[in-house]
């Protein structure tokens, strides 16, 4: 049992690698790519952009009308502040003077009170006044000019640096997490357009009297969920609230609001089903805000009225995000070509004009939708994939049918028109479909990922029965391998487990339609052939679906197709009563 010929374990061959082989041997070559350096160009253009708007032409004024500090606020450098009214009034005193006498009237030196540096400007624990905030107005600017060009040039650099790292974390991120957005220049120009408007907003509307810099984030929070995920959205967020904060200086008091009432945003946002659904989401998230705005200027010891008037605003600019988002909805969903759940129910509706139409001229194909959508709801519900995108895209996948119904067998009451074809003009006949059908997407303005699963939903399939037919008509003539790629759908493959999903179902309630006996084997057999067929042929490959989930996506077509097919307990017939 212990000897030398027992074969080794697979942690006893492990060399000890932490890493993948793959990984071993970076190829530095694939960053010098043209592909690449767009993306790094596009990036680095957009950390330049927004550090210029976070530094801003000057220093940032930190102080605001009514706040309180715990300590006393002095004078850095030493500075002038022109007195206006005593001005006046010493010149008019001079004028009536002068004119009393009969003499000309002399001039009046401005009235100049001078702060030398250390002299205090507000009292501690005491709200700035206007004429405090006037003072500190004063000796803001003359700080600002007093700094050598070594010193002003220094903030700026250091806020670059700051939001290099921060872009350079974003994109190491994206490439592991989300290689959608990578893959996509147009979508990486996308997001940065938003976060550079965004901090434009933010920086902009973060002065008196609005200090609003909440809302432009919380739009942006959830959009970002929307359009991508959560985690996503939680990191975005994070490098918003500290651009913000830069914007502002060191005080740490925005950066701890906006993270509070971001983080609600997003956590908020999972599933849009209603329309009013940014709504509730605002009213959370203006909460949100209001409790860390609240908490934050009790710590740094402002008064009751300044605390309530600033969570005030903050509350309100929370709950305005949730209404500017609801205007805003069907833009973001077709500037980033996502589709909300609320979108996806109104689609679900059976009054929609195309799925009217396909129960008109294809009542056999509007069956067959319905039935393949209920499987594959179900089906996406075992897996954890999104069910109402699935059913949705179940209801319109073969609308490119109701073109030429008669051609497809579910549509046929008579003689098979197929019957006067070659196989070959039939193939395209029925490969057309999916064509068609994109087209008529396209043209009713269904959204991207609905139209994705008209396309993929045969993938790169064979058309077997007009394939055979061929090969049997051209036997000994040309091979099977040279016919076989003319009697394929043109693809893609599905592209999402719930295009992958659908594949299954579609193929499944089809062909379960020819069993002469549907027993509960009977389907699971079928079902099984027709998964193994698809995945051997490569059909998967890029749906990201496993062998689990396939195993799951079978159990549950078997569930849906057995109760499809169930047998009904024949009722005797009631004799008739003697006249």
């Amino acid at each position: 049992m212990f000897g030398t010929n027992r074969k080794p374990g697979r942690l006893a061959a492990w060399d000890g690698r932490t890493r993948s082989s793959r990984c071993d041997n970076l190829d530095w070559r694939t960053f010098f790519t043209r592909y690449a350096l767009a993306r790094v160009a596009v990036v680095a253009a957009t950390c330049v952009v927004l550090a210029s708007i976070v530094a801003g032409p000057s220093l940032p004024f930190r102080y605001r009308h009514g706040q309180s500090f715990t300590r006393d606020l002095r004078a850095r450098v030493p500075f002038d502040v022109i007195d206006e009214a005593a001005t006046i009034n010493a010149r008019e005193k001079s004028d009536e003077a002068a004119d009393a006498a009969g003499v000309d009237r002399p001039h009046v030196p401005a009235v100049v009170h001078r702060f030398p540096a250390g002299s205090v400007l507000v009292r501690r624990d005491k709200p700035v006044s206007l004429d405090e905030l006037s003072l500190l107005h004063a000796e803001h600017r003359a700080y600002a000019n007093s700094l050598s060009p070594q010193r002003k040039w220094g903030r700026p650099l250091a806020i670059l640096a700051v939001i290099a790292v921060l872009g350079s974390t974003v994109a190491a991120y994206s490439v592991r997490f989300q290689p959608a957005l990578v893959g996509s220049l147009k979508k990486i120009a996308g997001v940065c357009v938003l976060l550079v408007g965004t901090v434009w907003l933010a920086v902009a509307l973060d002065a008196a009297p609005w200090y609003a810099a909440a809302l432009p984030l919380a739009i942006t929070a959830m959009t970002l969920t929307i359009a991508y995920n959560p985690p996503f959205a939680l990191f975005m967020c994070v490098c918003l609230s500290l651009m913000a904060a830069l914007s502002r200086g060191h005080d740490i008091s925005p950066l701890l609001i906006h993270l509070g009432g971001l983080t609600t945003a997003v956590l908020g946002v999972r599933e849009v089903r209603t329309r009013t659904r940014p709504v509730e989401v605002g009213i959370l998230c203006g909460l949100a805000f209001a409790v860390m705005t609240l908490a934050a200027d009790t710590l740094t010891g402002q008064s009751a009225k300044f605390t309530l008037v600033d969570a005030g605003k903050n509350c309100l600019a929370g709950i305005l995000a949730g209404f500017v988002l609801t205007g805003c909805l069907p833009l973001v969903e077709r500037c980033f070509g996502v589709v909300t759940d609320a979108s996806l129910l109104e689609l679900s509706d059976s009054s929609h004009p195309l799925l009217q139409e396909l129960l008109r001229r294809a009542p056999g194909t509007y069956t067959h939708s319905m039935t393949v959508a209920t499987l594959a709801e179900a089906a996406a519900e075992a897996i954890g994939a999104n069910p109402l995108l699935t059913r949705v895209g179940c209801y319109y996948h073969d609308i490119g049918k109701l073109l030429k119904p008669h051609y497809f067998i579910e549509n046929q009451s008579g003689p098979n028109a197929h019957d006067q074809l070659e196989p070959t003009l039939s193939t395209l006949v029925i490969v057309g479909h999916v064509k068609d059908g994109v087209a008529l997407g396209e043209q009713y303005k269904l959204p991207l990922p609905v139209v994705d699963f008209i396309r993929q939903h045969h993938g790169t399939t064979l058309v077997e029965y007009f394939y055979r037919e061929a090969c049997r008509l051209q036997a000994g003539v040309v091979s099977a391998d040279v016919l076989e790629p003319g009697f394929r759908y043109p693809g893609p493959k599905p592209q999402s487990r719930e295009a992958g999903i659908m594949m299954l179902a579609d193929a499944a309630e089809s062909a379960s339609r020819s069993l002469r006996s549907p027993t509960p084997a009977a389907v699971r057999k079928l079902v099984h052939d027709l998964t193994m067929k698809r995945l051997l042929d490569g059909q998967f490959d890029e749906s990201g679906l496993t062998l689990t989930e396939l195993r799951a996506i079978e159990d549950a077509i078997v569930k849906g197709l057995t109760a499809v097919y169930h047998v009904r307990v024949a009722y005797p017939d009631v004799p008739k009563k003697a006249a």
